[in-house]
């Protein structure tokens, strides 16, 4: 699945904007810890490990470090693994094994091909191979993928070519899941190890709890922003909504539900920058998670053409809209800065040119680092 950037429509989205950005706490009272974001949101997208990190840290109270994050990955308080979609996320512990029940076997059935080309579909070929990971795991260790394909490798197993999908399908299959990092390097455990027991849900029952936790810490949405978002249809979003409770409003054609008490009719008052500025990193909740993505759009203020994949860098909002993007090349060196690049598509008056730079200076104090922040004005 591909979500897509849609042209802005005439409407007035600031109430929408304000109650997303409350929901997931880019304003307003933060949340105690990294753990609470994620218990909230239900998942979080953490493709770029370190990058998600600093999407926990802007929603927690204090200076989270990404240290602080590793750690928390260490002593398995998060979990990282592949689950709604074919793509990591942050999980807590009580949500991975019923959220993998549910969205697992679709992730799988969508990844037809892969298993193919791998022999991986191969039933008798894939229980060999589960089997052996499950073996290598045994004992507790949490094993980098090189470890893991050396003992893979001594139990006959093939891992050329194919260990990172091995990996994948040993995830949506529950039989591993993310272990203690070792220095930069993640490893993997075993799924039962990191993950307490728990009761079956019915298919209905987990879509249900889903769309409830999507829209706590999302909403307002669409059924076919949750469909994106969790890996489930859009007849089963649609119906997940309808059975947590949640309200449904109408707003420029589409039909739109939240949960908590949103005021559908009330409209924000606040002003341009009542919902601040933020550097948010590449697939931030606040923008992957919706499939519609004009609720953000700020193109009518644009002075130059979106740079090509730049909805895929990280982010700058400004009152909860779009208006550039960012990267920050590692750098090779531990006491060498960071370059964070910031590529305006708005004119930046000096009030925001210092709100940007007040969170490159969080974004500093995140990574335990010297940044220095370049930024590109339009011409």
């Amino acid at each position: 699945m591909v979500a897509t950037y849609i042209e802005a429509s005439d409407g007035d989205w600031a109430d929408v904007r304000a109650e997303r950005m409350r929901r997931q706490r880019l304003v307003g009272e933060p949340f105690a810890t990294p753990p609470d974001v994620v218990d909230l949101l239900g998942a979080v997208q953490a493709q770029e490990y370190v990058d998600a990190g600093w999407a926990l840290a802007q929603r927690s109270a204090g200076e989270v470090t990404a240290a602080d994050v590793g750690a928390l990955v260490g002593s398995g308080e998060l979990l990282r693994t592949h689950v709604l979609r074919p793509t990591w996320h942050f999980v807590r512990p009580a949500d991975a094994r019923w959220m993998l029940e549910l969205t697992g076997p679709r992730v799988i059935r969508t990844m037809g091909s892969a298993w193919r080309a791998t022999g991986l579909d191969d039933p008798a070929e894939l229980t060999n191979v589960l089997d052996a990971v499950a073996d290598a795991l045994a004992d507790g260790d949490h094993l980098t993928r090189k470890d893991l394909a050396e003992r893979l490798e001594q139990r006959g197993v093939d891992t050329a070519k194919r260990i990172s999908f091995i990996t994948l399908r040993a995830e949506l299959e529950r039989v591993v899941i993310s272990g203690a990092p070792q220095g930069k390097q993640q490893t993997f455990a075993a799924f039962d190890d990191r993950v307490p027991a728990s009761a079956p849900l019915d298919h209905d029952e987990a879509v249900a709890r889903l769309a409830g936790r999507y829209l706590l810490g999302h909403g307002p949405a669409t059924p076919h922003d949750l469909s994106w978002w969790g890996g489930i249809t859009v007849g089963d979003a649609r119906r997940g909504f309808e059975a947590c409770g949640a309200a449904s409003f109408e707003r420029e054609g589409l039909t739109y539900w939240g949960v908590g008490g949103f005021d559908s009719q009330a409209r924000s008052t606040s002003g341009g920058d009542g919902l601040g500025s933020h550097l948010l990193p590449p697939y931030d909740e606040y923008l992957i998670s919706y499939k519609n993505r004009q609720v953000v759009d700020a193109s009518e203020d644009f002075v130059r053409e979106p740079m090509e994949g730049i909805f895929f860098w990280g982010l700058a909002t400004d009152d909860g809209r779009v208006v550039g993007g960012w990267k920050w090349p590692r750098p090779k060196r531990k006491a060498d800065p960071v370059v964070l690049t910031l590529t305006m598509l708005v004119p930046t008056p000096a009030d925001l040119r210092e709100r940007f730079a007040h969170q490159a200076d969080r974004f500093s104090r995140y990574l335990g680092q010297p940044v220095e922040l370049t930024l590109e004005e339009p011409a």
